[in-house]
């Protein structure tokens, strides 16, 4: 497996956390020939692509991938995928529209993917019809635009955000059990971050929490939170809830911690905060919450026979990122492209058909269920999570491990969707 990164360029992050510290790439060779399982008949040599934005957006989805190519590097040493050693090219398309369709171009011409696996990128609208008109599934995505909603036909996610008229109940679900009656919500002043927002506050109508005024927007570049605490303090909030970047979000706390804000704070995904936020950890204690999406790195391998390889695959090939919660869903990417490709075989539109009729899917069990269509729908089953002792635990309304929190899906009114 090989794999390319390249370098370079700016965008925030919709509702998606962004950590502050940038990790570029490097490239580097996954084959392991000499770690090859004899006992496993290979089937020969498949291609496979991945588009993500990497570059200068603080690590948000440096994990993720990196899930994605532990996968491949440690599957590829065991035999490969279902018999296949499948050769990863892995591309930075530093959240610019231009270089994603160029990435997308060099993919299919050059390298000749049979498909995109594991795409996390802020600039997949851009590639979305090109890759349905080449027959190229992408599977197991972080969907952060409209591009993977209908109609499109090729594209499914293992990892969806709120997008309306489809909306989640998610962190709403953890507050309302630690007695939140009030909540304000921040908003980044772009239509997908404001949209993000409504559909997080129909969640928490669905809840019975009572929204507070208008959506509070804060401009891409601000770093000076105290006004927008402020006015959301000033509402008599309960709970405060960023639709921003982690930036935003880091931002957010350390104002309402510098305020005297008593209330909660909720995090739209706990990807890349822990670090940057060490310094006021300790007043965070019980006054922060958020989701994953994800088994977390630090449960016991009898979970599941997935996270058990995942812990060792890591551990060997991506030992950087093996305690990072997104690392999970990255390597469940993998695993929803395993079952793609033992159904399907490495044909894309055999591929295409076959995810399109893939229900409750549970990725090895290291997510919730997740059943497909054209696009896909966000996720419902999460596991809620608070921080303590520096670090992510399960809430105390968290189901039983190794179980996930499934609520349903709402309309912007709050009205359960059928």
């Amino acid at each position: 497996m090989k794999m390319r990164r390249l370098a370079a360029g700016f965008l925030i992050l919709l509702a998606i956390p962004v950590a502050i510290a940038a990790c570029g790439g490097s490239s580097k060779s996954s084959s392991s020939e000499k770690e090859e399982s004899s006992s496993t008949k290979s089937k020969g040599t498949i291609n496979v692509g991945n588009i993500s934005s990497i570059a200068n957006l603080g690590g948000t989805f440096n994990a993720f991938r990196a899930g994605v190519e532990a996968y491949f590097e440690y599957n590829n040493a065991k035999g490969g995928v279902d018999g296949y050693k499948v050769n990863l090219t892995a591309l930075d398309d530093e959240a610019n529209p231009s270089k994603a369709t160029q990435d997308a171009r060099t993919l299919v011409d050059e390298n000749k993917v049979v498909a995109i696996v594991g795409e996390a990128s802020l600039a997949d609208a851009a590639t979305q019809k090109y890759f349905e008109a080449q027959n190229i599934p992408v599977i197991g995505g972080w969907a952060t635009s409209s591009g993977w909603e209908s109609p499109s036909k090729n594209m499914f996610v293992s990892l969806q955000g709120p997008q309306k008229p489809d909306c989640v109940v998610w962190s709403n679900y953890t507050a309302k059990a630690l007695g939140i009656k009030k909540m304000a919500f921040i908003a980044e002043d772009f239509p997908d971050a404001v949209a993000d927002a409504e559909c997080r506050e129909a969640g928490a109508k669905y809840e019975g929490i009572e929204v507070l005024g208008k959506i509070i927007t804060t401009s891409l570049t601000q770093t000076d939170y105290r006004p927008a605490i402020q006015q959301a303090m000033a509402t008599g909030a309960e709970a405060i809830y960023f639709s921003t970047g982690a930036g935003g979000q880091i931002h957010g706390m350390e104002a309402g911690v510098q305020l005297g804000f008593k209330g909660l704070y909720i995090a739209t995904q706990p990807s890349g905060l822990l670090k940057p936020l060490a310094p006021i950890a300790s007043k965070l204690e019980g006054h922060l919450i958020t989701e994953a999406f994800s088994l977390m790195p630090n449960d016991p391998s009898s979970y599941s026979p997935e996270l058990a390889a995942f812990k060792e695959g890591m551990a060997k090939y991506q030992p950087e990122y093996k305690n990072e919660i997104t690392a999970v869903s990255g390597w469940a990417a993998g695993v929803e492209f395993a079952e793609a490709l033992k159904n399907a075989g490495p044909n894309g539109p055999k591929m295409i058909e076959f995810m399109k009729k893939l229900t409750k899917f549970d990725f090895g069990g290291l997510q919730g269920e997740m059943s497909y269509t054209e696009g896909s729908l966000p996720n419902t089953c999460t596991l809620p999570l608070t921080i303590k002792n520096d670090e992510w635990v399960r809430a105390s309304n968290a189901s039983k491990p190794p179980a996930f929190n499934c609520n349903p899906l709402v309309n912007l009114e709050g009205k359960e969707l059928k």
